[in-house]
């Protein structure tokens, strides 16, 4: 069987365009929030899973180095009560999303926050980061291509946060929303691209 070029593009758009949809939907399903789970297990760990079973990572009160397997977790109910999220790190093997940003409701020791070349990190996940606006010190934005200008602008509702730092992020009129970021989070070191 013959096809001519034009059909055959139009088998491979579509396939594609299938996997790419596959994807998006396990990607969003990864992402859902369990409020059933939350309650059973504490918020801070149905945070700590969520994040891990989407290749982000957490360190905990009490701990220096980060944790990204599910092994590595505290079991049992005095545990469970204890245990505090404070620092979490998504990179490029991350796949967290705004979906799941929900799981971030009552972790009120997260302070510090990075996410470093994450594509799945857009605008509206940066909006969403306002759940954590009382308990977010630091914050790093680094490489994020889905951040733009709309997310940045929002970060100034972050009214606890001390450090910002963004790097690697195209922003039109950057030297503008920076000057807005820093009127609006006076308490706040901002970096932009290595420059306070």
């Amino acid at each position: 069987m013959m096809f001519s070029k034009s059909s055959l593009f139009n088998v491979v758009k579509s396939t594609i365009g299938s996997r790419r949809n596959l994807w998006q939907w396990v990607a969003n399903s990864f992402n859902q929030f369990d409020e059933e789970r939350a309650n059973e297990i504490g918020p801070n760990l149905a945070c700590a899973e969520w994040l891990m079973k989407n290749g982000a990572k957490v360190r905990c009160r009490g701990c220096k180095e980060f944790v990204s397997h599910y092994n590595c977790l505290p079991t049992g109910y005095d545990f469970h009560r204890q245990f505090k999220i404070e620092q979490v790190y998504a990179g490029e093997e991350a796949s967290i999303s705004h979906i799941g940003f929900a799981h971030f409701k009552d972790c009120n020791n997260i302070s510090d926050v990075s996410f470093v070349r994450c594509s799945t990190i857009n605008d509206e996940a940066i909006q969403k980061l306002q759940i954590l606006k009382d308990s977010l010190k630091c914050l790093e934005i680094d490489g994020c291509e889905n951040v733009t200008k709309e997310g940045i602008i929002e970060l100034e509702h972050l009214q606890a946060l001390k450090n910002l730092e963004l790097k690697n992020i195209r922003l039109e009129n950057e030297i503008k929303i920076i000057n807005h970021l820093k009127s609006k989070l006076q308490n706040c070191n901002i970096v932009y691209n290595g420059e306070s």
